[in-house]
């Protein structure tokens, strides 16, 4: 017999998505992810182009080229199954660019107008919760969601920024 104390966690969506997934923190709260370079459920226009990466999760992840940004975006459809509060997580790092391409336009079924603004740290891939630039609390942004298809959009707006899942965790009713 074999016993193992490995996580599951990647294995398959369907584990990552079940209500039994828990671990990485989250307090087992269901969760929904999707792979920023999957055509579908994510749609990269503009600039937006996958890059080969052994270290990122599939082996991919999107980012638009040291040319600047120009309405580039990537659209992650997440099909919701229960209505409730809803955060966003992402596995992200920073560009060429240390300390500079680092950040993204944040909007749910684009909304709102203008969008957040999404800063992050680290030149390596790591999983953070999404928050706003000028939240001083830090405090993740928590988005009230219906049973549905919504859209999670990340906009370039500093290329170079690496962007390789995304997560929507139900938090609470």
């Amino acid at each position: 017999m074999l016993i193992c104390g490995c996580s599951l966690e990647g294995l398959s969506v369907a584990w990552d998505t079940s209500s039994s997934a828990g671990g990485g923190g989250d307090g087992g709260y269901p969760r929904i992810r999707v792979e920023a370079e999957d055509d579908p459920p994510c749609e990269l226009s503009g600039r937006f182009e996958r890059v080969e990466d052994p270290l990122a999760s599939g082996g991919q992840y999107v980012a638009v080229p040291d040319v600047g940004c120009n309405n580039d975006r990537v659209d992650c459809v997440f099909q919701v199954s229960e209505a409730g509060t809803y955060r966003i997580r992402a596995r992200v790092a920073e560009g060429p660019a240390k300390g500079v391409d680092n950040s993204f336009w944040i909007s749910v079924d684009d909304k709102p107008e203008p969008a957040f603004r999404y800063d992050f740290t680290g030149a390596d891939f790591h999983e953070d919760y999404v928050s706003d630039e000028k939240d001083e609390t830090g405090a993740p942004l928590k988005f009230a969601l219906d049973p549905g298809a919504h859209v999670v959009t990340f906009g370039c707006r500093e290329d170079g920024s690496k962007l390789d899942w995304v997560e929507l965790v139900r938090i609470g009713p």
